[in-house]
């Protein structure tokens, strides 16, 4: 005697009991003592029948079946109910992403900066997930996964990134019509508990943090503070940006170290960051092109790590008993510098690299885009006026107070 089906509180979606479950036997279905299996059907108008999707242990699985099969039946398209497992997936997405075939979701292709983040974060990814099939997995097993890394002490940025790629997978796989659902739409993330960037150094202070280390270290820190340069700015400049005889640096020159909303921009040269490149250019050999930092050690991506490198100085820094500032904080410090030193927001906006001068409380973002514009000398007047504010701040108030 074959197992009894029972329809489940999804639409389509149908339970097949085990042969020697009370349910086979004509019992009512609140009666089941086994693990039944779950399956979807389809009317297919084409063919007149119904068509059944495999059976699965879950019934959300079976669900997601059904209503990738119904969209396949209705576009007239033969797509695998389940598709392909994600580890596979995966790896061609990958392979897209890297060749331009798979774009984001601006339209635009991924960098190779982006495609590896991606590569990393679904690196990321359980086994017990990724050996799975695209159709297979539901908005609770993505859930699990979510709740399993932020138990194992995931941060909540480390978990989004890896949640965001998969939406990512799935939404180049729905383009392809691999699968009909996207699985991590819906989940819920945990907090961010962002640390509010509100360490700001006074211009004295970041000199003497600065004179605490070594010269190539201290270099990235230099260009963040006084040139208003972001992390991948810093990891790919190259000689051929700097001009020391005219006093400027081209930032995001390279299409790989430019932020999404973020702009190139040259960027006159303070006095303090001046004299530092000086002399890692001459310590470097007087090079015509080549990283300004390089990196230390052989780098895959040809580029520092700047990760290692701000553990290690921040290390430093309290063994002297001086307190860290990170990169990112060193450009928050430079956007202080230029408001306290009279910079105007749209002046400020244009060294910072920004479409508007989004730090500015209640600035008319519009206006200042549209119809205002860098006045021609603005950029070099915004440096002599910085310039003058770091020679007044230069003495640390405890020694001038001495």
């Amino acid at each position: 005697m074959p197992g009894r089906d029972t329809s489940t509180r999804f639409q389509g979606v149908y339970a097949r009991h085990q042969e020697a479950c009370r349910v086979s036997a004509g019992g009512d279905p609140k009666s089941c003592n086994c693990t039944p299996s779950y399956y979807g059907a389809v009317w297919d108008r084409t063919a007149r029948k119904q068509v059944k999707t495999r059976r699965f242990k879950g019934v959300m699985e079976a669900r997601n079946a059904r209503r990738d099969l119904a969209e396949a039946l209705r576009k007239g398209t033969a797509i695998s109910i389940a598709g392909s497992r994600l580890d596979a997936a995966r790896a061609e997405f990958i392979a897209a992403a890297r060749d331009g075939v798979a774009l984001n979701k601006w339209g635009r292709r991924y960098r190779r900066r982006a495609w590896e983040d991606l590569e990393s974060s679904l690196g990321r990814l359980p086994e017990s997930l990724t050996r799975r099939r695209l159709g297979d997995i539901t908005r609770g097993d993505v859930q699990a996964v979510i709740d399993d890394m932020t138990r194992a002490g995931a941060s909540g940025s480390r978990v989004r990134s890896a949640v965001n790629a998969l939406r990512s997978l799935y939404r180049w796989a729905q383009d392809r019509d691999l699968v009909g659902h996207d699985p991590a739409a819906n989940v819920r993330l945990p907090a961010m508990e962002a640390k509010p960037r509100d360490r700001v150094a006074s211009p004295a202070e970041f000199a003497e943090l600065l004179a605490a280390l070594k010269p190539a270290d201290a270099l990235p820190w230099a260009l963040a503070g006084y040139a208003t340069a972001r992390k991948q700015e810093i990891r790919v400049l190259d000689w051929r940006h700097v001009d020391l005889e005219l006093g400027a640096v081209e930032l995001a020159a390279d299409e790989e170290g430019r932020k999404p909303g973020g702009s190139w921009r040259v960027v006159p040269l303070v006095k303090p960051l001046h004299s530092r490149l000086r002399e890692a250019w001459i310590a470097q050999g007087r090079p015509a092109e080549g990283k300004v930092c390089p990196p230390r050690h052989r780098s895959p991506s040809g580029m520092l790590q700047l990760g290692a490198i701000q553990r290690r100085v921040h290390r430093e820094w309290r063994a002297l008993g001086l307190e860290p500032i990170g990169l990112h904080e060193s450009r928050h410090t430079a956007a202080t510098w230029l408001d306290h030193a009279g910079v105007s927001p749209k002046v400020a906006s244009t060294l910072m690299g920004h479409k508007t001068p989004e730090y500015q409380p209640g600035a008319a973002s519009i206006t200042l885009r549209r119809y205002t514009h860098t006045l021609p000398g603005e950029l070099e007047r915004a440096r002599d006026r910085l310039d003058s504010f770091l020679a007044e701040r230069a003495t640390p108030e405890r020694r001038a107070a001495g």
